[in-house]
């Protein structure tokens, strides 16, 4: 039996935002035999683009029920039955999060017709509730709305079990792989069950809820269940294995921005288990400005040097000596300094030369960290209509944020608008180098 559930909330985060609204439809297989739709009241604002996308504003839910008064009915129409949802991550996350405030451990089987989708009617260009709906000819009679998208998911659903292949690939979404005897002796299979085969950040946690260990990855269950595959060797892992009592997570979208929050929150938390990470503040700068004869040069200083435009910034001089030189040897500028130097010596410098030289020495010092300055990396979002945006300017980490493609165009104004902001340091630069080499569905917005 399926129970199939939408929600809509104040905002995408499990840990922060509240429902608005659920609907349920307790399906057999072939027939809805049970259905209940609510709106919540969340008792806190919801965000102006979930209403702008939903329609529901607070006036409509202040006197609607909270989520303590509707749970019983909840946990009835969910009871034994297999909690489906399309992008049940993040459907099932916020429902979880939502009973573990009024103290009760809410765990379910799951299944994600996003992915049941991929895998038994492949070759859509997109999966997302709308178009894939659209493609199939199934008609939503009020998208973004709980009721509206739980019974498209429902008639989806149907299609799907229609299918030869769909019961092989059911057990494979119902099966995690887990081996109870190497898992921590106080950690349920139903903490591993809960987790998303997608990207994200997981927190260890203790009885009391404080935070043992956290890390990021582009499959959260995946990763979970690979560090539980073997025994706790050594006493460190041993001690963890002991303490632990649950494990918590939020969705990302992308590993980029997972590991990206995975390390801000290693700042915030300093959690018992992880490496510590390495303060290292910057000190010294390659700035670029002028010569007396008009020649750009690059030039390592203290970063409060008053004088040219600070480039790349570095956590001492002989890092900054190291990379100004790796700077040089890579884009040749031994050749562009024997110019400078000849037209200095012949007293007749060439103004379209030296414009080249001074385009290239820039050039090549400001593409040392990335290929452009300032630009936007746009990436997968939490949910399916939804994209994610990560800032670079002047070669400094802002910060990243989530967007709606359909409301909000992918222009630079637009995308500052959503950007929380974040701190830059060497290793949020290692971060992004590296998972930029490997990008794949992403695509960098420059300006």
């Amino acid at each position: 039996m399926y129970a199939i559930i939408d929600v809509e909330t104040t905002g995408g985060s499990p840990m922060l935002d509240r429902v608005i609204e659920v609907a349920v439809f307790v399906f057999d297989g072939e027939k809805v035999i049970d259905q209940y739709a609510t709106l919540i009241n969340p008792r806190r604002p919801i965000d102006p683009y979930v209403t702008k996308l939903t329609g529901i504003s607070e006036d409509m839910v202040k006197d609607a029920p909270l989520f303590e008064d509707i749970k019983e009915r909840l946990l009835e129409l969910t009871h034994e039955n297999i909690f489906v949802a399309h992008n049940v991550k993040f459907d099932f996350g916020m429902i979880r999060q939502e009973f573990k405030r009024l103290g009760i451990d809410f765990n379910r089987k799951q299944l994600d017709t996003v992915n049941l989708a991929r895998k038994v009617l492949p070759g859509f260009n997109s999966y997302s509730l709308g178009n894939i709906c659209d493609s199939l000819g199934i008609e939503i009679l009020d998208r973004h709305r709980a009721k509206g998208d739980a019974e498209a998911t429902v008639k989806l659903l149907e299609l799907i079990l229609k299918n030869p292949n769909a019961s092989k690939y059911i057990e494979i979404e119902l099966s995690h792989g887990i081996d109870l005897d190497l898992l921590p002796p106080y950690l349920s299979k139903a903490e591993i069950e809960k987790l998303p085969e997608d990207a994200g950040v997981f927190y260890y946690k203790d009885e009391v809820g404080k935070v043992l260990y956290l890390d990021g990855s582009k499959n959260i269950r995946k990763k979970v269940i690979t560090e539980f595959s073997g025994p706790a060797e050594g006493p460190e892992r041993k001690r963890m294995f002991e303490l632990m009592r649950s494990i918590d997570y939020e969705l990302t979208g992308n590993e980029l921005v997972a590991k990206l929050l995975a390390y801000k929150e290693l700042k915030r938390l300093m959690p018992e288990f992880n490496k510590k990470p390495k303060v290292q503040a910057f000190t010294h700068g390659i700035f670029l400005d002028m010569d007396e004869g008009g020649f750009s040069q690059l030039k390592i200083h203290p970063l409060e040097w008053p004088n040219g435009e600070l480039v790349l910034k570095f956590a001492s001089k002989a890092v900054a000596n190291k990379i100004l030189g790796k700077i040089i040897k890579e884009n040749n500028l031994h050749t562009w300094f024997a110019l400078r130097s000849k037209m200095k010596e012949l007293g007749t410098i060439d103004a379209k030369s030296q414009k080249s030289f001074n385009h290239n020495i820039e050039k090549a010092a400001r593409k040392y960290l990335y290929r452009q300055p300032s630009f936007f990396i746009i990436g997968a979002g939490i949910h399916p209509d939804e994209n994610s945006a990560i800032w670079i300017e002047n070669n400094v980490y802002k910060g990243f944020g989530f967007f709606n493609p359909e409301l909000t165009e992918a222009t630079p104004a637009n995308l500052k608008e959503v950007i929380r902001e974040d701190e830059d340091d060497m290793e949020v630069q290692k971060i992004i180098r590296g998972q930029m080499r490997k990008l794949k569905n992403s695509k960098v917005v420059p300006y």
